[in-house]
């Protein structure tokens, strides 16, 4: 069954106070890959994006195991709850699992390093760069994250080691951005502008939620690792005020560390005040 963009994002930032934590829940398998209104759209991005020659798809040799397996599961999954969709004409398993489904896909591996990232096909990073993070334990690949070396590695590193095949797990995390497109590959500064008012914050950013599954792969024992991006104008969201509240709520109690790496210390009254006004409308 086909899923509303809008139903289907996780409203993670109203379930509870924030906190650096995995927030993970137990999958239902049926709802491993969602298929949207956005699904042909954002298929023709990533066909494009190939195309043009991004940087969106790599691999280590020792992947190539695991991308088959997961292009096998990918095929019976779409088979069974999405029947109508064409398969996709490539030869390449990476390619094709990437022009499946709207979701990335990231493959990860235990080393004597802990785990570390094998092959991916990202075409909607979050402004990152693969070519930064192939091939690099999980603490180089979070190495930018505010706490994530000291409070979740290690939580992390149990949660890869002991991940059941039966047993796949979401979580879901969001920012604020100035820029709605998908493909945002360039570490540039993310912070909004310094010049918004309250007037036209809800017009000019918007919320991106990347809701991410994790499951052990049978045959290989990889991690698998998806990552299915939302982008929604703020005003759209706000538009409920007990929605407007819970954000507010969260930005007031993320951490200044948090909040500088997500870049929102230049708009933080400009996006307060915004909230707060949209919290207020009917309440």
């Amino acid at each position: 069954m086909r899923v509303r963009a809008a139903d289907a994002m996780p409203r993670v930032f109203a379930d509870r106070p924030f906190k650096l934590e995995m927030g993970l829940t137990r999958l239902d398998p049926a709802t491993w890959l969602l298929v949207s209104e956005h699904h042909a759209a954002e298929l023709a991005e990533k066909r494009r994006l190939l195309a043009a020659g991004a940087d969106v798809a790599r691999r280590l040799p020792e992947a190539e195991g695991a991308i088959a397996e997961t292009a096998a599961l990918v095929e019976a999954f779409l088979g069974a709850h999405h029947p109508e969709l064409a398969p996709v004409d490539e030869v390449d398993p990476l390619r094709r699992v990437g022009l499946a489904v709207q979701e990335d896909f990231c493959w990860l591996q235990a080393g004597p390093h802990g785990h570390r990232l094998v092959a991916a096909f990202v075409a909607f990073p979050a402004r990152w760069r693969l070519a930064d993070k192939i091939g690099r334990p999980l603490a180089a690949v979070h190495d930018p994250v505010p706490g994530f070396a000291d409070r979740l590695l290690a939580p992390t590193e149990r949660l890869f080691a002991g991940l059941a095949v039966d047993r796949p797990v979401e979580r879901a995390n969001w920012s604020l951005v100035d820029d709605p497109a998908l493909h945002q590959p360039v570490a540039k500064d993310r912070r909004p502008d310094p010049d918004l008012a309250p007037v036209t914050v809800g017009a000019r950013l918007h919320l991106r939620v990347e809701r991410q599954t994790l499951r052990r792969l049978p045959a290989t024992r990889a991690v698998l690792f998806t990552i299915h991006t939302f982008v929604t104008p703020l005003a759209e969201i706000a538009a409920v005020p007990a929605a407007a509240a819970a954000l507010r709520a969260r930005l007031a109690e993320m951490p200044a560390a948090m909040r500088a790496y997500k870049n929102l210390d230049g708009a933080a009254a400009a996006i307060d005040g915004y909230l707060a006004a949209r919290a207020g409308a009917t309440a």
